[in-house]
């Protein structure tokens, strides 16, 4: 008789709220007591949920609404409490199985993982066991396990930046394969922002039924428990996608599903993007990946080394770590070189053979910053004193922003790297780099005298290095 009465209760309360909250936070609720009688304490009702999220939303908006719909039901005008009450889970004994039973379930259990991979978008690669975490990424690596180990209740969203090749998608994606392991109920998607575009603009552009298609399309996004969004920064400028992410957001975090991005650059440096969106990045947490030090590049590499099943000695790695220090991406890239070169001709990889492999002398002669300000001031009749102070006039601020493009360019350092470099700030760098990217990509003819001048320098510095 309670569980009818209650039930009459929630079709009550299905006509009064959305469904965006009936469904993930009210449907759970559950009630212990007839509600025809007075609460049994005299005082209010006690109403239970294993929806931690859901009941401080339900706490803070919608009381009144549970209140109302207790008094339709049953003429009793009562307060009401909301209790969370954690869920009973029954682990039971593991049986012992034998080799060839061990050996169907191992199959069938890669076989799930590849269906996952196939659906959610992940790379099998990608787990937490695979990261090898080190002070450049301490902070984003324990964000990263809390979410996963509790998807839409801590640090929700969850924001990761670093420049190219740090391990950002990575730890995303091992956050996507631990809540398929650990919970595996639930739906996770990853997707990288240009994908989401390219979607959204071939459900707009295409003839037919454009609502039934974007339908399909939000769906897709939207009906899921953990959405993985990486590179954020391409949908910077892009005003239809940028709404469709900010209402995407909306739908999932107020049904407190989890939502992670990644991005290249810090929320602050997303100079294009809407106030209203940029407030929702900073709704959770903001972590970053740093470059790794040189002892995490040597774990790095020999982690990579053994999960290839073509270990190198330490002094390779070493070598290895020293030459190629600007991200994770580079240095993995320089050993799959080097071991295949190896494996190919029956050769013992040494330091000397990962020379000759990598053109060590080209490698000591690395173009660096000041070898483009230098040649950049000689180009435009200046001095690197003026292209590093902060002389404003408009020739010198050329020079300056040519040399700041191309050394992001040719070194492909850093947009912090590049600050110290020049001894300006982080959004000043970025800025200059962005405005001298634009402006060669025009058509008209100040865009294309620019990038003749930049094509003419980049010959002779490479050139001349």
């Amino acid at each position: 008789m309670c569980e009818e009465n209650w039930q009459k209760v929630l079709s009550a309360l299905e006509l009064k709220v959305a469904t965006t909250t009936f469904n993930p936070w009210m449907i759970s609720l559950k009630c212990e007591e007839n509600i025809l009688e007075p609460p049994e304490n005299g005082k209010f009702y006690t109403l239970k949920s294993d929806q931690a999220f859901g009941i401080q939303v339900l706490q803070k908006k919608h009381l009144k609404d549970i209140e109302d719909a207790i008094f339709e039901v049953s003429g009793q005008r009562f307060c009401v409490n909301l209790v969370f009450e954690a869920p009973d889970v029954k682990r039971s004994k593991k049986p012992v199985l034998k080799p060839a039973e061990q050996y169907v379930i191992m199959q069938e259990q890669i076989d799930n993982l590849k269906q996952m991979h196939s659906f959610c978008g992940l790379n099998l690669k990608y787990t937490f066991e695979n990261f090898v975490c080190g002070e450049n990424s301490k902070f984003a690596y324990t964000a990263a396990r809390a979410v996963a180990e509790a998807p839409g209740q801590k640090y929700n969203p969850l924001f990761i930046y670093g420049d190219v090749g740090l391990g950002k998608t990575h730890l995303m994606q091992a956050i996507g394969h631990h809540i398929l392991k650990n919970f595996p109920t639930q739906k996770v998607k990853y997707t990288k922002a240009e994908e989401f575009m390219n979607q959204l603009i071939d459900c707009l552009k295409m003839g037919g039924d454009t609502q039934q298609r974007m339908s399909k399309f939000r769906d897709k996004y939207r009906n899921v428990d953990v959405l993985l969004i990486d590179d954020i920064q391409i949908i910077e400028g892009k005003k239809r996608t940028e709404e469709e992410i900010f209402n995407t957001f909306d739908t999932l975090f107020h049904a407190g599903k989890q939502i992670v991005f990644a991005s290249d650059r810090p929320i602050s440096s997303l100079a294009k993007t809407p106030e209203r969106l940029k407030s929702r990045f900073e709704w959770g947490l903001s972590v970053d990946i740093l470059a790794p030090d040189f002892e995490v590049r040597v774990a790095i590499l020999e982690n990579h080394a053994k999960r290839n099943c073509f270990e190198v000695s330490r002094e390779v790695s070493e070598f290895l770590a020293k030459t190629h220090c600007k991200n994770v991406r580079e240095l993995e890239g320089a050993y799959n070189r080097v071991s295949v070169y190896a494996s190919i001709a029956n050769s013992e990889l040494t330091v000397e053979l990962a020379k000759k492999v990598l053109g060590y002398s080209a490698l000591s002669k690395k173009i660096t910053p000041n070898d483009i300000i230098e040649k950049c001031a000689k180009y435009f009749n200046t001095s690197t004193k003026d292209i590093l102070g902060t002389v404003r006039s408009k020739e010198i601020a050329h020079a300056r922003q040519c040399a700041i493009y191309l050394s992001r360019e040719i070194t492909e350092l850093s947009f912090p790297t590049l600050a110290q470099e020049f001894g300006k700030n982080h959004t000043t760098i970025m800025y200059s780099w962005e405005k001298v990217k634009n402006m060669s990509q025009d058509m008209g003819a100040q865009g294309q005298k620019l990038k003749s001048e930049l094509e003419e320098l980049e010959r002779l510095i490479k050139s001349e290095s």
